[in-house]
């Protein structure tokens, strides 16, 4: 009775964890992006940010923070958003929930490391929107696909988004999604001589990172 009491104590708990990341985005092959004749190009307003939040999968640990929009336009035509890109600065990325600063910059070095983003190498990540569907009677938002590239992988991605073409500006407001991060080769200890303490490691950080995209360009 004990062990089975425990079990569904252990199941909710679980269940709890899970429950609370936000919808992964669908994910599949890179998708072929077409020009947009006739269409008006508007560049991205400085001091954009993307937030991020990264977490354990079998406890309650997470964190949170930032990286630097670089630059970016979108496209524009007869008041509908038709494409653009997001180009992220991937060295500029930021943990903004700890305080103590010695282990908010291990934590940030780790981040930028061959390990995650690898930005040594990789110093930008960008999103390039391939297409922009208006929301039916049934969605609130528009479903906007485009591919995403990170550490020099490029998938696709779809995911909702108030997008909002007005006279003054282009809003984009992405409500927090999820991606898998190994799908872009993000996975800690991927190495052929890592330990299997080491490999072990990569499983106890989900592989989920939710991300928040805020973004506007004034016309």
């Amino acid at each position: 009775m004990k062990k089975l009491v425990l079990m569904v104590a252990l199941g909710l708990f679980f269940a709890t964890c899970n429950s609370e990341k936000a919808a992964e985005a669908t994910t599949g092959e890179a998708q072929k992006v077409t020009a947009n004749g006739g269409s008006e190009t508007v560049a991205l307003d400085s001091g954009s940010t993307v937030a991020w939040r990264g977490f354990k999968t079998y406890v309650q640990d997470e964190h949170l923070g930032t990286v630097n929009v670089q630059e970016g336009t979108f496209e524009v035509a007869e008041g509908k958003l038709v494409g653009g890109k997001i180009t992220m600065d991937m060295t500029s990325i930021i943990c903004t929930d700890i305080g103590n600063e010695r282990k908010r910059g291990y934590l940030e070095r780790h981040l930028r490391s061959q390990d995650f983003f690898f930005v040594d190498s990789f110093p930008t990540a960008a999103f390039e929107i391939v297409e922009v569907l208006d929301p039916s009677a049934a969605k609130k938002y528009s479903t906007v696909t485009g591919n995403l590239t990170i550490r020099g992988t490029t998938n696709s991605i779809t995911f909702p988004a108030d997008v909002v073409v007005s006279e003054e500006d282009v809003k984009f407001i992405a409500p927090t999604f999820s991606i898998d991060r190994t799908l872009w080769g993000a996975k800690y200890h991927d190495r052929d001589d890592a330990t299997i303490a080491e490999s072990l490691k990569d499983d106890l950080i989900d592989h989920s990172i939710e991300l928040t995209i805020k973004v506007k360009a004034t016309i």
